[in-house]
């Protein structure tokens, strides 16, 4: 998980001691980081002391207007010990999921071998076949504003339990990831207060998206299987003219 050589040499105030010095003590420390990774695991839990983040905000576009706070987008820093074991969390359960085959096949978001070219050739194809058969297709555009902040921790545990059947001391250790959260936000030498994060997925995790997909992969079941899905942003539909809806 830690490699000094590819690793990039990033540090933020969270961290207890600068990036590259980690890197070059890394033998030393090495069986140290093993030992907490390991009991975090072994008791289902993440250690209060590693839910906190700093949340800067930065603006999505060079010269828009700083007074909106629209503009702006959250970069949230996370402690160094957190990042280290919700990556081994990350990769035990992606290996499970596509070992049992439960990732959504539609999904195009997060997964590997896949992205937006993906969900395009997916789509296109589907219109293509779709004209060939005579039939007419839809287009629906969606986007879900801060798409990330708005997960149900109760709903994100549900699914995680009953939909792919995580338990045990994994589904322990991921709800103790989403909960008792706190953040504050820095801008500049200012500090805000830290605050409760009673919804989302921790910004800025490597585990977040992957849990996202999770929450919102039971919504493909009640679409169409010619649904076409990169997170939030797609899906269409083909049908014989005589078959489509009079409302919306």
């Amino acid at each position: 998980m830690i490699n000094s050589a590819a690793a990039p040499t990033k540090s933020c105030e969270l961290y207890p001691i600068p990036t590259d010095t980690l890197k070059q003590f890394l033998p030393e420390l090495a069986p140290y980081i093993t030992k907490m990774c390991n009991a975090s695991l072994r008791e289902g839990m993440l250690p209060t002391s590693q839910r906190g983040a700093v949340v800067t905000p930065r603006l999505k576009k060079s010269g828009s207007d700083q007074a909106d706070v629209c503009n702006y987008r959250p970069i949230s820093n996370l402690t160094f010990m957190s990042k280290v074991v919700e990556g081994l969390v990350c990769r035990q359960l992606v290996a499970y999921l596509e070992q049992n085959g439960l990732l959504p096949e539609l999904q195009s978001a997060y997964r590997r071998s896949h992205s937006t070219e993906t969900a395009v050739l997916k789509m296109v194809t589907d219109f293509l076949l779709a004209a060939d058969r005579g039939e007419v297709t839809l287009l629906s555009l969606l986007d879900l504003s801060a798409a990330f902040d708005i997960v149900d921790h109760d709903i994100l545990i549900n699914r995680l339990y009953h939909s792919f059947g995580v338990l045990d001391k994994a589904i322990s250790w991921i709800k103790s990831f989403i909960t008792g959260r706190t953040q504050r936000v820095r801008v500049g030498d200012q500090y805000s207060v830290y605050s409760e994060v009673d919804y989302a997925v921790p910004q800025g995790s490597v585990l977040g998206p992957i849990l996202f997909l999770l929450n919102t992969a039971d919504n493909l079941i009640l679409l169409l299987d010619t649904v076409s899905v990169l997170i939030d942003t797609l899906m269409t539909l083909s049908c014989m003219y005589t078959q489509l809806p009079t409302t919306v």
